[in-house]
């Protein structure tokens, strides 16, 4: 039997709940790769999940403690398979630079390694991280990466501000950030609806209907999806990691948690080809 790729996956780490490294594990297991991970941070949950908590408790995993154990794991050979790198939550501009090492360490090694940004930085028009954060990714990050995967608001964010009002602006934003393969997330849809688009050679887009609340980590859950569905060559993977997600999101908006038991593919959404100009100005 032919083994799959291994995947190097880097984001933040919680005890209790679904988000981050958690959420995203189960996207590869279900497409059946081996993963490596890196944790970025590693808090008692989500912040959001216990609000009369405060802040949890836990601690930024240092850059150059991260790059120590990579250092290792490339030593010791634990990194020869890895076809594909996905990071998503970064804390600091170091660890931005510290990702930015790392692929292109990988990417020198085996030219082929596809990576995959999460440009994690803000939602729901906010900013969450640094500006210097979101500015690293914009420098230093997305000229590296080969699919970016930001939800509308970091698109905006990371595209000058301008707001995304059309399904042209946000392919003309996407097109800006010079990606060769752009998938954004939360993209304008008629009210009660959400879309994801897919900007490369051709233009995509899903739309499904829009849980009121959708439970954290899903964005965490679909980048690792996606590239899962990408790296094992299926033509419907857009459609596949949208339907999977909306039925997830709508399936779980009480309790707001992604499921902890294994998952299952949903029907692909319908995806529709648009036909979006390249802006002369």
């Amino acid at each position: 039997m032919v083994r799959k790729a291994s995947v190097l996956v880097i984001s933040s780490q919680v005890v209790s709940g679904q988000v981050g490294l958690k959420a995203m594990m189960p996207g590869f297991r279900l497409l059946g790769f081996e993963t490596v991970t890196l944790q970025t941070t590693l808090l008692a949950a989500h912040p959001a999940a216990f609000p009369e908590m405060g802040q949890p408790v836990g601690r930024i995993v240092p850059a150059d403690e991260i790059l120590q154990i990579f250092d290792w794991l490339l030593r010791a050979g634990a990194l020869d398979r890895v076809e594909a790198i996905v990071s998503g939550y970064l804390p600091s501009p170091e660890h931005v630079a510290a990702i930015g090492k790392i692929v292109t360490t990988l990417k020198a090694k085996n030219p082929e390694v596809i990576y995959c940004c999460d440009p994690i930085c803000g939602d729901n028009d906010h900013l969450y991280l640094p500006d210097t954060v979101a500015q690293g990714l914009a420098t230093t990050l997305l000229p590296l990466a080969d699919i970016a995967t930001p939800n509308l608001f970091e698109l905006q964010y990371l595209t000058g501000g301008t707001a995304l009002a059309s399904t042209e602006d946000v392919v003309h934003a996407a097109r800006r950030l010079n990606v060769p393969h752009v998938v954004v997330t939360s993209a304008p849809a008629p009210e009660g609806r959400i879309a994801t688009l897919l900007v490369n050679q051709e233009t995509a887009r899903c739309e499904t209907a829009k849980a009121p609340r959708a439970p954290h980590g899903m964005g965490d859950l679909f980048s690792a999806l996606y590239l899962a569905l990408r790296l094992s060559g299926e033509a419907k993977a857009l459609g596949i990691a949208t339907g999977t997600l909306s039925a997830i999101a709508n399936a779980n908006m009480e309790t707001q948690t992604l499921p902890h038991g294994p998952l299952a593919l949903a029907a692909p959404a319908l995806q529709e080809t648009l036909m979006v100009a390249q802006k002369t100005s």
